[in-house]
């Protein structure tokens, strides 16, 4: 299970819309540019919960603060990005420190574009290209469901084409990708397909990972995801979500050698079993006004790492190790509030099993 906090996909779009607006550096008549763009934004988990295994420590708040600033060009048919990210690892074995990092370093190459047609092709430091679309279908803000596909990886090699006007495919490879944490993952193979019409539109993705062979506990993984939407109004949308993966973890360990010098141990991770996961949501949207709009979500997660460890925990006292059961199923209840185009304050609530209980957001685009 490789959870990191992940900005959910109506909030990524606001985020590419407000580019548009980004401060414009250079900018010639034949469309070459060189633009400056960013993000700066305060909040975080409130009544967190440890026992969920989302976040770093112990404590009902989570500080979630966190600032991007980029700049994108482009240059003929070459396109180019350098993004940095001063956030929080506030997640599962995060250090809980603020950090500077780079998040993309890439090259483009467009090889061919028209109306209707478009083979784009980028090389370096970016997102893998299920990453695009893993939470289509989820109009909530950071507290639902989470795909776990791989993510922002470096080493990573994606194409991106577009067919018929309406139909979009992408495809990444990723050379010795890590998790959140630094964990090694081995290679990693992903990518979708989807259809993207004016009210309905649809995708699917699929990932695949080599493993680590035995440098961590990450072994070789499948993965399957869908997202889909549908403006049922001008105002109001629905949405469904959902994931099914079988992953490789070890169970055990074993000590090989010890540095003479420093002391430090080198393990090998072995024992490893396929444990299935999977989980969905259905969610929806309500744009009251051009400033003020509501969401809601239902979600429900299983992990077959949670039923080994009730049984284990019930063999041992009789009670489960987890609260919640082998599954859990909570609701979300947010408000987004736009003072402007680029900006958005946010908050959103969480009912029964949920990792917290409010997630409270205020981000400016630029």
């Amino acid at each position: 299970m490789l959870k990191r906090n992940a900005v959910a996909l109506a909030i990524s779009s606001l985020f590419m819309a407000s580019a548009v607006n980004a401060v414009t550096i250079y900018e010639d008549e034949n469309g070459d540019f060189v633009k400056l763009y960013g993000e700066v934004g305060v909040g975080g988990h409130i009544g967190a919960n440890y026992e969920y295994g989302e976040f770093y420590a112990d404590q009902t708040f989570i500080d979630d603060s966190f600032a991007t600033m980029g700049v994108k060009g482009k240059q003929d048919k070459m396109h180019y990005r350098l993004e940095l990210d001063y956030e929080r690892e506030n997640w599962e074995y995060g250090s809980g420190d603020m950090v500077l990092a780079i998040d993309k370093v890439f090259i483009g190459y467009d090889l061919y574009k028209s109306k209707n047609q478009k083979h784009y092709v980028e090389v370096g430091l970016t997102d893998t290209a299920f990453d695009d679309y893993d939470k289509w279908g989820d109009f909530t803000f950071d507290t639902t469901v989470e795909t776990g596909e791989a993510g922002d990886q470096d080493m990573t090699a994606k194409y991106e084409g577009k067919y018929f006007g309406a139909i979009k495919v992408g495809a990444s490879y990723t050379n010795r990708a890590e998790s959140s944490s630094g964990s090694e993952l081995g290679e990693i193979v992903n990518g979708y397909i989807g259809y993207f019409g004016d009210r309905f539109s649809v995708v699917a993705g699929a990932e695949g990972r080599g493993g680590s062979d035995g440098k961590s506990k990450y072994g070789e993984q499948r993965l399957l995801g869908a997202g889909a939407r549908l403006a049922v109004t001008e105002t109001f949308h629905l949405g469904v979500n959902a994931f099914f993966e079988e992953e490789d973890i070890a169970q055990s360990r074993t000590l090989v050698s010890v540095d003479p010098v420093t002391g430090e141990k080198t393990y090998v991770n072995n024992d490893f079993q396929t444990l299935e996961n999977k989980g969905y949501l259905a969610s929806a949207k309500y744009q009251f006004t051009d400033n003020w709009e509501f969401t809601a979500s239902y979600n429900y997660e299983e992990y077959e790492q949670w039923a080994i460890d009730n049984r284990n925990e019930q063999a041992a006292s009789g009670n489960d190790k987890h609260s919640w059961g082998d599954e859990r199923v909570w609701g979300t209840l947010g408000v987004n509030y736009r003072p402007t185009r680029s900006s958005v304050i946010a908050l959103e609530w969480n009912t029964g099993e949920a990792a917290q209980d409010a997630y409270a957001y205020a981000r400016v685009y630029f």
